[in-house]
């Protein structure tokens, strides 16, 4: 039920549960375990294990790297093609992004702004067809001293053979290549359909799966991998061109299980702020001090992590934090901010004393409602509410 609820293949939870009623038969019973820790323990060896590759990303210096990007139309491809840029020139890589679709309305253009805009290099010569690009590529890499090549295919909304055979017939004029295919992570079921549909016309080498943030439940990799045998290499989290990560299987499979995934909570909490300033504020919430310039600098930080609902997608299930109502909202937490700026130093310090001629000139200032600034004090207090409940992050872990 954890497998279909996350979105995996009914095909793909059929063979993994076939595979995990053999090993549970010969595991070796553990007395500290229940029943259940044991068969969920096993289901994450299992899956983690099916998800890692040693085969590494094949992408070295010293040669001309040449990346194809497929994937449907509307998948992210075009900005994935960016984003894969700038971390292989944050590795010392010399790439250039090669637009491939001379077809689709201003698909060519897009890709060299999205190039210009992020200070990128773009094939920039004058060319008529897919043909003459992938013809004079080598060339233009090696005069160019670039070492990388990611090439933005076609993308349509549905498979159309015609555009497969193309595909097939490009990514043949290259022995060495990776073939990356681009999937919306929030495809759910549909995602084994895609995956088969690609791998029967070109060798699909890895996957990069985009909008990987909160609502991304992971099943979708499970059915990728099922398919294609190939790695998932890259997880697109976010709209940022640096907001491109490594796929790691161990921490994907503890989110799908509901152990949460701690590790990057803390990689992303120590990017927003920095252990000491976390510290101080959790003890001021159980001393009491806590007042509306601390809840705003929590404000700023939980934005800078992806949100609340992001927040607590790491976590493990077991905790029952809940998510205080109307605090999700990215609007919303820049609005909160906004009528904590509004107030006076009196106000932030001691939030008891806004009376309601006070709520009506905090709501002028801010451009909201008096209702929104009720809504406000509301979250502070649910907030300080919900701050204690998280303990410290020593029992989270071993929650898991």
């Amino acid at each position: 039920m954890v497998l279909l609820e996350a979105d995996v293949n009914f095909k793909v939870v059929k063979e993994v549960v076939s595979r995990l009623e053999e090993k549970a038969r010969d595991a070796k019973i553990i007395e500290s375990l229940t029943p259940s820790e044991q068969i969920i323990t096993l289901l994450y060896k299992e899956l983690v294990g099916i998800l890692s590759f040693e085969k590494p990303f094949s992408v070295s210096k010293g040669k001309k790297n040449i990346i194809f990007l497929v994937g449907l139309q509307g998948n992210g491809k075009t900005t994935s093609a960016a984003k894969l840029a700038v971390y292989l020139n944050s590795k010392g890589f010399s790439s250039v992004l090669i637009p491939l679709d001379f077809k689709r309305p201003m698909a060519k253009e897009q890709l060299i702004m999205l190039a210009e805009k992020n200070h990128l290099k773009s094939f920039d010569r004058a060319v008529d067809s897919e043909e003459e690009v992938l013809k004079l590529l080598p060339s233009y890499m090696e005069e160019s001293s670039f070492d990388v090549a990611i090439i933005d295919t076609a993308g349509r909304k549905e498979i159309e053979e015609e555009v497969m055979n193309d595909l097939k017939s490009y990514a043949s004029l290259f022995s060495e290549k990776e073939v990356l295919l681009v999937m919306d992570a929030t495809v759910g079921q549909s995602a084994l359909n895609v995956a088969e549909s690609f791998s029967k016309y070109v060798p699909i080498t890895g996957g990069i799966f985009t909008k990987f943030d909160s609502s991304a439940k992971g099943g979708s990799v499970l059915s990728f991998n099922y398919i294609t045998n190939a790695p998932v290499r890259f997880l697109g989290t976010g709209e940022r061109v640096e907001d491109l990560e490594l796929f790691e299987p161990d921490r994907l499979i503890s989110r799908l299980l509901g152990r949460g995934d701690i590790q990057t909570l803390v990689e992303k909490a120590e990017k927003a702020l920095s252990y000491e300033e976390s510290a101080e504020l959790m003890q001021k919430v159980y001393e009491g001090n806590f007042t509306l310039d601390d809840f705003k600098k929590e404000l700023v930080g939980i934005k800078k992590m992806g949100g609340l609902s992001s927040v607590i997608s790491l976590l493990p299930q077991a905790s029952g934090l809940a998510l205080p109502k109307d605090f999700s909202d990215e609007k919303m937490i820049r609005k909160m901010i906004a009528m904590i700026d509004s107030m006076t130093k009196e106000e932030r310090s001691d939030p008891d004393i806004v009376n309601a001629s006070r709520k009506d000139r905090i709501a002028k200032g801010s451009g909201v409602t008096r209702q929104d600034v009720n809504q406000l004090l509301k979250n502070f207090q649910n907030f300080k509410k919900f701050s204690k409940n998280l303990k410290s992050i020593d029992q989270i872990i071993k929650l898991r």
